[in-house]
C-alpha cells in the first residue's frame, strides 16, 4: 500500500527513488565482477590439467577427403616376338669333327706264332731229336697313339688320313715250341758209376733209365716290340649319337724273339752186352760208367713283318666331350719280310736246332680309344 501510495505522488519525491536504485546497482557489479574473475581463473587452470591427463586421439581425415596416391604409370604393353623358325642341319654339319684329333688307345692283340722246328743230337741220336711243328697262341698288350688328320669334306664318307704307333708287352714269359722228354727238370743224372754185387739181368740199366734227359726249344718275346701304320678313316652316322669308323691301313712291326733251347742226353762209352756180364759173375763187383751231356744256349731273331688291316671304331658321337671313349676291333694281316729261318747250335757240339717260321699271320685285336674332339 505505501509503494502505491508513493507512486502515485509527484515528481520530485519519485527521483530520490532512482538514484537510490543506481547506488545499488553499482554496489552489485564489483561482486559480480569479482565472481567472474574467479570463475575464469579455475577455467584456465582446469582445462589444460584435463588435456594433459587425456591427451585427444589425432584426427583423422575422413576417407572420403583423403586423396588417393597417384598410380603409377602404365608400362607400355610389347608385342610378342615372333618365333624363330627352326634351322635346319645338314647331315654333314652334324657329323663334323675337329680338324685334327689326337689319340692314345689300350688293348690287346693276339695270334698264333707258327714255326717247324728241328733238333739234332750229335751224341747218340737218335735219342732225343726229331721234328715237330708247333702253333703257339700268343696274347700281347698293346699301348699305343693315333692321330687323325682333317677331313675331305666334298668326297663320300669325309675320308681323313691317320697316323699311329705303339708298342707291344707279351703277356707271358715264354712259350714252348718244341719239346721231347724232359730237359729243364730238377732231377739231373750226372756222371754215374754204378756197382752191382750178383743182380743177375734185374740189376741191369740202361742210358736212357736216367731222368732229366731230353730236348726242348722255346719262344720268347722281347718287350717291347714296336708297330707303326698309315691309313684313311671313313666316318659312317648310324644315328644322331653313333658313328663308325671303318679305318683300313698298312702297317709295319718289328719283334724280337730269343729262343732258348737246351738237350739232356746220357751215353755209356762201353756198352753193356746181352747177356749181362754181371748177372754172370754172381758175387763180383761189376763197374760201369754213364757220361751226361747238356747242351744249353740261346740265339735270338728279329722278325720285321708288314701288311694290311681293317679296323671298325664304334664312336658316341657328341657325346662325354672334351675326352671321347670309342670302342674299336681290328684284324690284320702281316707278311715276314725278313729272314724265315733261325740255325744255331751250342759251343761243344752237342745238339743243332733250327727254327724256321711262317711267312704269313693272321692277328686280330681290339681295345678303348681315348680322343680329345674339344668342347665345341
Amino acid at each position: 500500500m505505501l509503494l502505491s501510495i508513493r507512486s502515485s505522488g509527484t515528481a520530485p519525491s519519485h527521483l530520490p527513488a532512482r538514484r537510490r536504485g543506481a547506488r545499488g546497482a553499482d554496489a552489485v557489479t564489483p561482486r559480480t565482477r569479482l565472481g567472474l574473475a574467479v570463475l575464469s581463473a579455475l577455467l584456465v587452470f582446469a582445462v589444460p590439467a584435463r588435456a594433459d591427463e587425456i591427451e585427444p586421439e589425432p584426427e583423422t581425415a575422413p576417407l572420403a577427403e583423403t586423396e588417393p596416391e597417384p598410380a603409377p604409370p602404365a608400362e607400355p604393353e610389347l608385342e610378342p616376338e615372333p618365333e624363330a623358325e627352326p634351322v635346319e642341319v645338314s647331315e654333314d654339319e652334324y657329323f663334323r669333327e675337329p680338324g685334327w684329333i689326337p689319340s692314345i688307345e689300350t688293348g690287346f692283340e693276339t695270334f698264333d706264332y707258327n714255326v717247324d722246328t728241328t733238333v739234332v743230337n750229335s751224341i747218340n741220336p737218335p735219342a732225343w731229336q726229331g721234328a715237330q711243328s708247333e702253333a703257339e697262341r700268343q696274347l700281347m698288350v698293346r699301348i699305343g697313339g693315333e692321330l687323325m688328320g682333317p677331313e675331305f669334306e666334298n668326297l663320300p664318307g669325309r675320308p681323313r688320313f691317320f697316323v699311329k704307333g705303339g708298342a707291344h708287352f707279351q703277356m707271358f714269359s715264354s712259350d714252348r715250341i718244341f719239346r721231347d722228354g724232359d730237359a729243364f727238370v730238377d732231377v739231373q743224372p750226372g756222371r754215374a758209376v754204378l756197382t752191382y754185387e750178383g743182380g743177375g739181368a734185374g740189376a741191369r740199366n740202361l742210358p736212357g733209365d736216367f731222368e732229366g734227359q731230353g730236348s726242348e726249344i722255346s719262344a720268347r718275346f722281347q718287350d717291347p716290340s714296336w708297330y707303326a701304320g698309315l691309313g684313311v678313316a671313313f666316318s659312317v652316322p648310324i644315328n644322331t649319337n653313333l658313328m663308325l669308323y671303318i679305318k683300313p691301313s698298312v702297317q709295319y712291326s718289328v719283334e724280337k724273339i730269343d729262343l732258348p733251347s737246351g738237350l739232356t742226353t746220357v751215353d755209356e762209352p762201353v756198352p753193356m752186352v746181352d747177356p749181362d756180364p754181371c748177372g754172370a759173375n754172381a758175387g763180383a763187383p761189376c763197374i760201369r760208367e754213364f757220361f751226361i751231356h747238356n747242351s744249353r744256349t740261346t740265339a735270338s731273331t728279329t722278325d720285321h713283318s708288314v701288311g694290311a688291316g681293317l679296323e671298325v671304331a664304334m664312336v658316341p658321337f657328341r657325346l662325354a666331350r672334351p675326352i671321347r671313349v670309342s670302342l674299336y676291333a681290328e684284324a690284320r694281316f702281316l707278311w715276314l719280310v725278313s729272314d724265315d729261318t733261325t740255325e744255331f747250335a751250342d759251343s761243344a757240339g752237342v745238339a743243332a736246332y733250327s727254327v724256321v717260321r711262317d711267312d704269313f699271320n693272321i692277328r686280330g685285336g681290339g681295345g678303348l680309344r681315348f680322343s680329345w674332339v674339344g668342347f665345341d
